[in-house]
């Protein structure tokens, strides 16, 4: 996420914020609400327009639960002209049928009617109802709106305004390219991070990948985009889908949390909490889409009390993960600050402490843009970790594996490993067996000491001069071994080998010479590579015998041949 590609992510989120603090400008007049219930069999709602005692402006709306009501809005008289007519707004909620009826000073109405099957026909992105205030002569001076079905979740009538046409178009733009901005940056994201889980295969990717998939259908449902590409979409089978698709982002914003920091750090008892929860919003989410407005307000309830407790396990997550000086988790609180922030103030909301306003149906999306971009910077800070990690447990595996393979003294192959990478060969190859002359005087004369220095430096020596596809043994105490393959013998003949020993500088000027006897033949079994190295011992036999510091070829002529 550096270079142009970070710059690129960081312009786009920076427009999306300018466009988030843009949109609540317009000019809008709020409308304070005064609600009565209904007697369902009410079919004479207009004289409750000229009525005012019956009508409650104090308290919560919520307070009167559900069924069927009348809401005034009384205001100073405005006009309301052909040229730039007002348009009445309010917040989409559950209900079955909505009448919006406009009173004028001169005691005129008109009204306007909708089902929940009709909404589409009013609602905008935002998920806002915009019904244009017919113009008159006359000054709008009340509306009145009867409601039937209403489930008053949230309230009967929330965010009712009045503002100019010119204004709510305005509005509107600045609301659908604040939405199209996050429809764009969540596609971009989802396709970034996707083609990275198939690439890598972590799991904390597939939960992130399934976050950003749920918040984006999310958004296009709660928005009402659904409903302008859907007309035929009844409005309440909108709010169904919605329950449904919040709770899979949320429990995957969990699971990501845990697989990111790793599983480890969490306790049992927490994760066992989360997967109890997760289940049973799942459950109430599905039973709520299923059976409301049946058994809703219970529903509502179980499903916004546990929405609060399930966001209120990220507090002892991210504690725990702190306890485990977890990486980048400074900056995954930054990323998540802002969504978690407006979680809490939406869960106010439907717990009936915070009144509604603009920001608790619209500002989640800037909340999510940096969280979704936040987060994708972190995955990639991840991913780098762990590449680390392997790289790290890569080579110390081959570390390992060359300790293994190694004499410790020398850095030579040892014998076991020599004699298996030896055997594993099919062409023809000489075998030089070298053994120091006289090496326990050394010890005894110039100390141990002295004598492991002395084998390293005929240990470099021969490295040094073998050729690069040959093997370098030391097969125990003084005696070393080189096997080269028949194409390369021209490359270090054997009076090579005693002529770098020879000149090699050792310890206190001492002298060193080698004795070498080597044999030709093949090593593509067990079988064949004990035949040749018993030439080649033989060998280096008779050169200790006929007075060392020389090189000796295998002259079993029979058996080389056999071999």
């Amino acid at each position: 996420m550096q270079g142009p590609i970070g710059r690129f992510w960081l312009i786009w989120l920076t427009a999306l914020f300018a466009l988030g603090l843009a949109v609540p400008a317009a000019a809008a007049v709020p409308l304070k609400a005064c609600l009565t219930k209904l007697d369902p069999a009410a079919s004479n709602a207009e004289s409750l327009v000229r009525e005012t005692a019956s009508y409650d402006c104090t308290s919560k709306q919520t307070n009167f639960g559900s069924g069927d009501f009348a809401v005034q809005l009384r205001f100073a008289p405005l006009t309301s002209s052909p040229d730039d007519p007002l348009v009445f707004s309010h917040s989409s909620v559950w209900q079955g049928w909505q009448r919006v009826i406009f009173h004028y000073v001169d005691g005129t109405t008109t009204a306007v009617e909708f089902s929940s099957a009709e909404a589409a026909k009013f609602i905008v992105i935002g998920s806002t109802f915009q019904i244009e205030v017919p113009p008159r002569a006359a000054l709008l001076d009340a509306i009145h709106v009867e409601t039937r079905g209403s489930a008053n979740w949230r309230g009967v009538l929330l965010g009712p305004q009045l503002l100019k046409r010119s204004e709510a178009a305005k509005h509107n733009s600045l609301l659908i390219a604040l939405y199209a901005g996050f429809a764009g940056l969540s596609l971009a994201l989802l396709a970034y991070n996707l083609a990275l889980w198939r690439a890598l295969r972590h799991r904390f990717q597939l939960y992130y990948c399934i976050m950003l998939a749920a918040l984006a259908v999310y958004t296009f449902t709660s928005s009402g985009a659904a409903m302008l590409a859907m007309p035929w979409m009844d409005n309440n089978d909108r709010l169904r889908i919605n329950y449904l698709l919040l709770i899979p982002a949320g429990v995957a914003a969990l699971r990501f949390m845990i697989d990111y920091f790793g599983r480890d750090i969490f306790s049992n008892g927490l994760r066992r909490a989360i997967d109890w929860l997760s289940v049973l919003m799942i459950a109430d989410s599905v039973a709520f889409a299923i059976f409301a407005p049946w058994f809703g307000s219970w529903l509502d309830g179980i499903y916004f009390w546990a929405g609060t407790v399930m966001l209120g396990l990220v507090f002892p997550l991210l504690y725990q993960a702190w306890r485990a000086r977890a990486q980048h988790f400074w900056f995954f609180v930054l990323a998540w600050t802002a969504p978690i922030i407006a979680s809490l103030f939406r869960a106010g909301h439907a717990m009936g402490l915070v009144e509604y306003n603009f920001w608790l149906d619209n500002g989640n999306l800037i909340a999510l843009s940096i969280e979704s971009l936040l987060s994708t910077v972190l995955i990639v800070a991840r991913l780098r970790g762990l590449s680390v990690e392997r790289d790290q447990a890569r080579a110390g595996e081959r570390s390992a594996l060359r300790l293994a393979n190694s004499d410790p003294l020398t850095g030579l192959l040892n014998r076991r490993s020599f004699i298996a990478l030896a055997v594993a060969r099919v062409q023809p190859h000489r075998l030089l067996l070298i053994d120091l002359d006289h090496f326990k005087a050394i010890n005894d004369k110039l100390g141990h000491d002295t004598g492991d220095d002395v084998l390293r430096r005929v240990a470099k020596t021969i490295q040094m001069i073998r050729p690069s596809d040959s093997l370098a043994v030391r097969l125990g105490g003084e005696e070393f071994a080189l096997l080269i393959p028949m194409s390369r013998i021209s490359e270090c003949p054997p009076e090579m080998v005693l002529e770098a020993v020879r000149r090699c500088e050792m310890p206190l000027d001492w002298r060193v010479t080698v004795s070498l006897g080597h044999a030709e033949g093949r090593v593509d079994s067990d079988e064949a590579w004990r035949r040749l190295y018993r030439l080649a011992d033989s060998a280096l036999y008779r050169a200790k015998s006929d007075g060392r510091d020389r090189a000796c070829r295998a002259t079993d002529f029979t058996e080389i041949a056999a071999a």
